[in-house]
Parts: C-alpha cells; sequence; structure tokens
C-alpha cells in the first residue's frame, strides 16, 4: 500500500477517516502491514500491502467464482481487444488516463488497472472483492509503484466521497453487483468537481420475439450451469467456443445466447485469440456468480438522468443507446 493511498481511504460503512497503526514499512516506503482504523473503532488489516474491508462482508462468498476465472484465464492477451473496444469507443485514445487518478472499480486481473498506469495515469486505485487480489492481480501489478489494490466491495468502496477528481470507472462489472443502480450511486459519490463516473451495464434487449425467446434460453442454461462445478463451466465453455468454427452451427448458437464471442479484432493469430475470447466471455456469462443483471435502455437513462441530471455532462449516450451498441462503449458522466 502506497502513502499516497491514504489520503483517499476511508470507513466504508460511515466513511469516517482512517488511521494506521503497527505499521511495517518496506525499503521502497510502502506499507507491508498494520491496521486501519477508523474513528468509530472499526479495524481494517493490511495484509501483503492490500487493505482489507471483507473481514466481516459475507459478499466476497458472491464473487468467488470470479476469483477463480480471473486467476485462470488472466485478460493479459486480450490487449488488442480492449484498445480497439473500449478505449477506442468509450474515450477515442489513452491520452484520457493522462496524469489522473483512476479508481478501477472492480478490477478482475488487475491487467487493465496496468495498462491504464502504463498509458500515464498518476495514480490507480484498483479494487476488488475476489480472492483474485491474492493471486492473478499481484502478479500484474508487481513492479508498478503507482499502483495500490484494495479488497473490497465496489457498493460500499472505502474511497472518501469527492475525493477523485479523475476517473472511477466500472466497465463490465456493475451488472454483477447486487443493485445496478444502488453500486452506480455509491460510486458516483466519489467523484469530485471536474471527475467522471464511466460505466456500462449488460443490455436486456427484449424487442421481438426471436429476443424475448434468446432471453429465456440463456436465463434457462446460466440457471444450470451457474450452479456446476468450475470445471464444468469452463468445458462448456470451451465446447461452444470450438463449436463456433464449425459454419452455421456456430452462428446459431452465438445468436442463440447459448454462448458468447464477439467481435475479434485483426492482428496477429486471430483463430487463437478468437478461441480463447470466446472460451472467456462464454464462462463469464455462464459462471457461479450471484448476480448478472440485464437493464434495458430505459432503465439505464433513468438511472443516468438520476445521477446527472444535465445532459450536457454526459457524454456517449447517443452512441451507447443504439443498437447493437459500438463495442466497449460506457458512459461518461462529469460531476
Amino acid at each position: 500500500m502506497t502513502p499516497e493511498l491514504l489520503k483517499y481511504l476511508c470507513d466504508p460503512v460511515d466513511k469516517s477517516l482512517l488511521s494506521l497503526i503497527d505499521s511495517v514499512i518496506s525499503p521502497d516506503g510502502s506499507v507491508e502491514t498494520g491496521v486501519l482504523v477508523s474513528a468509530t473503532g472499526r479495524r481494517y488489516p493490511i495484509v501483503n500491502g492490500i487493505p482489507r474491508f471483507t473481514q466481516e462482508d459475507k459478499r466476497a462468498e458472491s464473487v468467488e467464482s470470479f476469483g477463480d476465472e480471473w486467476n485462470h484465464f488472466n485478460f493479459d492477451e486480450f490487449k488488442l481487444n480492449w484498445l480497439n473496444h473500449t478505449i477506442k469507443n468509450t474515450f477515442g485514445g489513452l491520452d484520457a488516463f493522462s496524469g489522473k487518478l483512476v479508481v478501477d472499480c472492480g478490477a478482475g486481473s488487475g491487467i487493465q488497472s496496468r495498462w491504464m498506469a502504463e498509458a500515464g495515469a498518476r495514480h490507480v486505485i484498483a479494487l476488488e472483492l475476489s480472492h483474485s487480489v491474492d493471486g492473478v492481480m499481484r502478479n500484474n501489478l508487481r513492479g508498478m509503484p503507482n499502483v495500490d489494490i484494495v479488497q473490497c466491495s465496489i457498493d460500499f468502496p472505502p474511497i472518501k466521497d469527492q475525493s477523485v477528481n479523475g476517473i472511477v470507472i466500472c466497465h463490465n462489472v456493475i451488472q454483477h453487483t447486487p443493485s445496478v443502480e444502488g453500486t452506480a450511486s455509491a460510486l458516483w459519490r466519489l467523484v469530485a468537481t471536474g471527475g467522471e463516473f464511466v460505466f456500462n451495464c449488460y443490455p436486456k434487449n427484449d424487442q421481438g420475439l426471436l429476443r424475448k425467446l434468446r432471453l429465456v434460453l440463456y436465463g434457462l442454461v446460466r440457471r444450470v450451469l451457474s450452479r456446476a462445478p468450475f470445471g464444468v463451466i469452463l468445458w462448456y465453455a470451451r465446447l461452444m467456443s470450438a463449436l463456433r468454427f464449425v459454419p452455421v452451427v456456430g452462428f446459431v448458437i452465438e445468436k442463440s445466447g447459448i454462448m458468447v464471442r464477439g467481435d475479434v479484432p485483426v492482428g496477429p493469430d486471430r483463430w487463437r485469440r478468437a478461441y480463447k475470447l470466446g472460451v472467456l466471455n462464454t464462462f463469464d456469462c455462464f459462471g457461479s456468480h450471484s448476480y448478472q443483471h440485464l437493464k434495458t435502455n430505459e432503465e439505464i437513462k433513468v438511472l443516468v438522468a438520476e445521477l446527472q441530471p444535465n445532459p450536457d455532462k454526459v457524454l456517449n449516450a447517443d452512441r451507447y443507446f443504439m443498437r447493437p451498441p459500438p463495442i466497449g462503449i460506457a458512459l461518461r458522466l462529469f460531476r
């Protein structure tokens, strides 16, 4: 934990200030172990340099599958997807991160936190609830002096309200929290004047009979698979991703919603990346995580209007609400 992080942290329960006690400082000046104590007496340990806001949080069990997922998949081979989809369609380019504080909410494997830091972010705070913080995240973020990992729920973030004058980003994550609206409100409160909240949510497109049937089929398959062991879901994802290459059959299974691959940018090893992307996306859609909310355009429009009533301070709205929208696009709400 860098000394810089402490000025942003607070008690996630009541937002009171935290004091650091019993700290052990490593040679590079970072905090290796210690305890964060709130004004109301709650204590949060720092273990292996990571503040832990989870000891009384049963929600960690709801995202256990994500820890397994990211420890297995990592996402490090998909930087081309990230650049061509998330960055290009949401920000236009990597300059959006230059010199800014970035809070990466639901950081997963941490690799995108690393890429944002490498793009010039001044400081990246990676929030993640699952046990990936002690596995793939530590490996991906090793040697990054301006990146901190915090283990916590993003619906109760231990970050001071209106303290982030940079970017609070929650990309492809918010639908996996207990309440999309509750989490969005909690993260929006972190944004200071001049900062922005960037988020998207998996869409619910139920217009027309075929789309309604697809949602029903998807729901039935997920209900069965999400209760299966990790190995079974992985086997299913691998099988579906392989079948995606079969003419006609592959088109039908993706259009029916029982597997997901999406667009694969042109580049080296495209076919191998296509297979691995199909495995990852299918596993992600049918994994055993507790929450997977889909939201209609109207539901997201209502949420955005509640957070930021001034439409001039909301970017990407027209393109975000297209069907289909540009891949990876997210809304940008400025305070």
